[in-house]
């Protein structure tokens, strides 16, 4: 009986049936009919099949009723619940923060001055990434972090952070251990953003021309064991003896924003400030009819209801495993990656020959291809009912920067007589200068009260269609339409 009850809440049917015919002949023996016996055993196997009685559905509408209504009069909290919830699940927090961006809530950066040991909600309604998520980031130093901002107020700066903190780990060195390390989490994480500074400050050559994060955190020891011995030096109370505080480098004139951006994904686990692919949101948004996020998932479908699909992707390649097949032919294990997830490629044969140069890290790519059967059937074993796995197959590979200059055949830019002025004129021609290229300009006139519409083809600007030029376009409140070249 107890082999049973396992063997069906388990759903083993298989280990069900091996109890049937001692369940039947032992029933029979006993005096019961077959024919009852055999009406008990079906209402077994359907129960085992999913059983799910009322006082689960109970349970879980009632829950799913609460749950529901949190997130529809709480939604900022409710979410930010269920990212504290699943900090060591990368995948579900994925899924959570695709549905704080459809809700238009934003998932900030961790910062020092707001940030609690979980995700919070703002005042501003938005989600505050929890310190407690942060990766090679001790419990101790959270914990003695939101202590001495409750207790003393904000922080105003770094310099004031490391002083605050070095003294408090002067009282209890026990519990409190603000390393290098630690200051180098915070600064590439973001934690720092609200003081002013850009993160590669902290990287750059200081006054002695280490990084400056090395000076700071040898000022933030020396100031800790200042604190620790002032009570025992005759000078203690001597300003000039003290501690100088280091000189911050100023802002570079570029930035390495993907080489920062890679670093807060290492220690935040996701992208917080930015994607690396938001500088081609134009090339995803109209070049694109598949997420990487998806694929697999596509791919799933069509092997379903056993049909092609010929999509388009962009991403972002993360990783590349080079691999030698068993007859000693080299191919790759490629993972390319977007906003809502990652894919692995394999690359072997003619496919390993033609695309392995652009398959490097940190690249970004968009492919062209197709989903379709793995491999090839013979006649005969399709005749036999046998079907192959779908597999998405890479039929031409571009670099993500070039999409535009391949595939746009032109832009027009929408226009209401009401809009034209010398000003707006003069914008539009600067932003024309501003991005010369090869791409032929065009604009549509509509006239309101007339109802005319024509069309002006510029012969004296062609334009570079690229990220910055939509932004601007957007920021005129131009609309626009692309004209795309065969593929």
């Amino acid at each position: 009986a107890d082999r049973l009850r396992k063997a069906m809440g388990k759903k083993k049917i298989d280990e069900m049936m091996v109890l049937k015919d001692k369940f039947m002949s032992q029933g029979q023996a006993n005096g019961h009919p077959e024919k009852t016996l055999d009406k008990i055993w079906k209402d077994w196997e359907k129960f085992a099949q999913y059983a799910f009685n009322k006082s689960h559905s109970t349970c879980y509408a009632w829950v799913s009723y609460q749950t529901g209504w949190l997130k529809c009069h709480y939604t900022a909290e409710f979410l930010a619940a269920n990212l504290s919830c699943n900090l060591s699940n990368m995948d579900e927090i994925k899924k959570i923060m695709a549905d704080c961006k459809l809700h238009g809530i934003k998932v900030l950066s961790p910062d020092v001055n707001e940030s609690e040991a979980r995700f919070t909600v703002n005042k501003e309604g938005n989600i505050r990434f929890g310190l407690g998520g942060l990766k090679s980031f001790g419990t101790n130093v959270v914990d003695a972090m939101i202590a001495e901002r409750e207790e003393n107020g904000p922080f105003k700066d770094v310099f004031e952070f490391v002083e605050r903190m070095a003294e408090r780990g002067a009282k209890d060195s026990r519990n409190v251990v603000m390393t290098a390390k630690s200051i180098e989490i915070l600064a590439l994480a973001g934690a720092f953003d609200s003081f002013g500074y850009s993160r590669s400050q902290f990287f750059a050559p200081g006054a002695s021309g280490d990084r400056f994060i090395d000076e700071l955190t040898r000022y933030m020891d020396l100031y800790k064991n200042d604190k620790m011995d002032n009570s025992l030096s005759l000078f203690g109370e001597v300003e000039e003896l003290k501690p100088q505080r280091p000189v911050m480098p100023a802002k570079p004139e570029e930035e390495n924003t993907l080489a920062l951006l890679q670093e807060e994904k290492n220690y935040v686990g996701m992208y917080l400030s930015s994607h690396p692919l938001d500088r081609y949101s134009f090339e995803i948004e109209n070049f694109t009819n598949l997420s990487i996020g998806r694929l697999q998932e596509k791919i799933q479908e069509c092997e379903k209801d056993n049909k092609k699909f010929a999509c388009t992707l962009a991403g972002i390649v993360t990783d590349v495993k080079s691999v030698t097949t068993k007859s000693g032919a080299p191919g790759a294990r490629v993972t390319i990656e977007d906003y809502n997830g990652h894919y692995e490629f394999a690359l072997f044969g003619k496919d390993y020959e033609a695309y392995i140069a652009y398959m490097k890290p940190h690249e970004y790519l968009f492919l062209q291809g197709e989903i379709d059967e793995r491999y090839f059937l013979k006649p005969d074993e399709r005749a036999q009912g046998k079907t192959a796995p779908y597999a998405f197959k890479i039929r031409k590979v571009l670099l993500l920067g070039n999409v535009a200059v391949t595939y746009v055949a032109g832009i027009t830019v929408d226009l209401d007589t009401e809009m034209l002025s010398p000003a707006f004129r003069k914008q539009l021609q600067r932003l024309l200068k501003d991005y010369p290229g090869n791409i032929p300009f065009s604009i549509q006139l509509r006239d309101r009260a007339t109802g005319y519409n024509l069309e002006f083809r510029s012969k004296k600007f062609a334009v570079s269609v690229t990220n910055e030029f939509i932004y601007r376009l957007k920021q005129m409140g131009l609309n626009y339409s692309i004209q795309k070249k065969a593929a």
